[in-house]
């Protein structure tokens, strides 16, 4: 664009549009640009809001600042008065039809501000709807507007299906950075709501996506009450299109390949080419070393449902996401899934069904191996001797395994919970509590258990180092193009009055907070590369194990805190890991969540499902008992091993 727009303050390319304002101020005061349409006045405004939210150049002195305001304020007053008297209903239309279409939305702001719409009429107004229909999306940004001409915006709502896609935007849509309110006409009620959103199923070309936002809406008075009926309504038609579009098998593809191999003599085998992954374990191997201690390390050693940190490795993140995974329409109440995490969690699959497969051959059942990690390993190796767990029979079918096994799982947590709070575990007391089971508030026996992110400062930080969307990672001297600025540095000398203008401000922040230095020969470097790596580590992993980490990253970690970049707390589960129970369990949180408690526990399963499914609902919940047990074992270590150290 080659007139000057406004963003954000934190709009990465302010450097090329403060240029802009510069000339464009300097040829208004010496008498080279006066005012004369629509655009004119707009672009004006722009600049005003570069000086509104103290946006300047490094170099500009507050001399040179000060001048600029002045003629800036100047030149507003003007525009802001031909504004102001050039809009009427006789011109309005014809000067709204002029504005640039990066304009529209600040011809709507000042059209707010100056309280233009007082001078438009209610059927002016309903015949601009009318012609220019995609102007309602920014009109419903500006409150005042919305509130004054609200029967208008009503009755054109519910006259166009296109509309349900802002009540989506505002109450279903998740959006990756902060967007203005979009506000809601008084006058439009929640059966109003409920008629937009079924006209806009049975219109003509609805989007996909928005339907399947529709899909998994989580009624409520307070947003959008939607019918049950409505949803199925729009499950079926997000079914009909489906079947239209991916007719001829389109998409994209991978592959998983699970083997237990009678003749490998390797433990296992990985192979990852491009987007397949297959892996291959000896049966051989296994049946070497069938005691019950190996049988489930091999879950963190073999099938890595774990990493190095005892952090589970099937939940999503963020940075295994690609750029236009995350820019995806999604709602803001759904579990993001990515491709790696659709991927992890077919492969994780695959692994639990093979080996509970292989075991059950060799004539051992996972269940009691399950069994045996409470009621024997837990007392002989912690002395712990009051846990009591009963798993699903063998003679049971998986629809029994299934309605038994969630009682089980959750009966041992209550028993974890009980124990950290009360140093033992007194079964009548349990019985009596009968609240709900909360992941999150299950406790650690540890203090300071995981470390995350917090604030914008982290974020910042985090953003400009590691993402390959902040730009800083592109050196127009190097042909290899790197990911993000710590690749770059990593990699290349690089000194500071080599950086882009545009980019310099970002690194002298970094500088400032001394994430960054310069060294002697004028080289930009990292300050602290410890503490490059810690926050490289919660970037990837968006979680890290405190006690896991050396006392030197501690001692960083700890002032991280103080200075309010991250926060430190204590529970069984990580926020990551009680987000994917969560999705898996139910739907309280999540509205895509797999919803499997509930299915078992509150409804009859469908009489049609078959045991194939059952099946494999079982290995779900096998999964998510198997990673229960790894972070409790991990936390009776962490707390013996504390507590030998104390004793040292």
């Amino acid at each position: 664009m080659k007139r000057v727009k406004f963003y954000s303050i934190n709009d990465l390319t302010y450097g090329y549009n403060l240029k802009k304002c510069q000339d464009l101020i300097n040829d208004y005061d010496t008498g080279k640009k006066v005012v004369e349409d629509i655009n004119d006045i707009i672009e004006i405004y722009n600049v005003k809001k570069y000086f509104d939210n103290e946006v300047y150049f490094e170099e500009w002195t507050p001399d040179f600042i000060e001048r600029f305001k002045i003629i800036v304020k100047k030149c507003f007053g003007i525009a802001a008065r031909n504004f102001k008297s050039s809009i009427n209903d006789d011109t309005i239309i014809s000067i709204y039809n002029v504005v640039d279409i990066y304009y529209k939305n600040d011809f709507w702001e000042l059209f707010e501000k100056l309280k233009v719409y007082e001078n438009i009429s209610h059927e002016k107004f309903r015949e601009l709807l009318n012609i220019t229909k995609r102007s309602l999306y920014e009109i419903m940004r500006c409150k005042n507007i919305t509130d004054h001409f609200g029967k208008i915006i009503r009755e054109y709502m519910l006259n166009n299906p296109s509309s349900a896609q802002i009540l989506l935007d505002k109450y279903e849509l998740k959006h990756n950075r902060e967007k203005d309110p979009i506000f809601i006409p008084r006058e439009l009620n929640n059966s109003d709501k409920e008629t937009i959103i079924c006209n806009y199923i049975d219109s003509e070309d609805p989007n996909l996506n928005y339907l399947r936002l529709i899909t998994n809406i989580q009624s409520s008075k307070d947003k959008l009450e939607i019918s049950p009926k409505t949803i199925l309504k729009s499950k079926r038609k997000v079914e009909e299109l489906e079947k239209q579009f991916f007719k001829d098998n389109s998409g994209m593809k991978f592959e998983t390949t699970v083997i237990f191999s009678k003749s490998q003599d390797e433990e296992v085998l990985l192979n990852f080419e491009g987007r397949s992954i297959s892996a291959s374990y000896s049966t051989k191997w296994i049946e070497r070393n069938t005691d019950y201690a190996t049988l489930l390390n091999n879950f963190i050693f073999l099938f890595e449902f774990v990493d190095t940190q005892m952090r589970c490795t099937l939940t999503n993140k963020s940075s295994e996401m690609g750029i236009f995974e995350q820019l995806f329409m999604s709602s803001q109440n759904a579990y993001n899934k990515g491709f790696a995490f659709e991927q992890k969690d077919a492969f994780s699959l695959l692994q639990m069904a093979g080996y509970y497969s292989h075991l059950f051959s060799i004539g051992i059942r996972l269940e009691e191996v399950i069994e045996w990690f409470f009621e024997n390993y837990l007392a002989n190796e912690f002395d712990e001797h009051d846990f009591k767990v009963t798993m699903p029979s063998a003679n049971s079918t998986f629809l029994e395994k299934c309605t038994n096994i969630m009682p089980a799982l959750e009966s041992v947590l209550k028993q974890f919970t009980l124990y950290v709070e009360e140093g033992h575990i007194d079964f009548e007391l349990l019985e009596i509590r009968s609240e709900h089971l909360i992941y999150k508030n299950i406790p650690s026996i540890v203090d300071k258990k995981y470390v995350y992110g917090s604030g914008s400062e982290f974020n910042s930080v985090t953003f400009l180092l590691f993402s390959d969307q902040s730009g800083l990672g592109y050196h127009e001297e190097f042909e290899e193009k790197y990911n993000n600025f710590f690749e770059l540095l990593s990699n290349e000398k690089i000194k500071l009055n080599e950086i882009a203008n545009y980019n310099i401000s970002n690194v002298n922040w970094l500088i400032d907070l001394k994430y960054l230095a310069v060294d002697k020969e004028e080289y930009i470097v990292f300050n602290n590369k410890q503490l490059i790596f810690i926050l490289k580590n919660l970037y990837m992993n968006d979680v890290i194990s405190y006690w896991k980490c050396s006392e030197f990253s501690r001692t960083i970690i700890d002032d991280l805190e103080k200075r309010n970049v991250v926060e430190i707390e204590s529970s069984l589960f990580s926020r990551p890991e009680q987000d994917y129970i969560n999705y898996t369990l139910n739907k309280s949180h999540f509205n895509n969540g797999l919803d499997l408690r509930n299915k078992y526990s509150h409804t009859q399963p469908n009489s049609g499902d078959d045991e194939r499914i059952h099946n494999q609902n079982y290995l779900i919940f096998l999964r998510l008992f198997i990673i229960a047990i790894i972070k409790i074992n991990d936390d009776f270590c962490t707390y013996k091993e504390l507590e030998g150290n104390e004793r040292e």
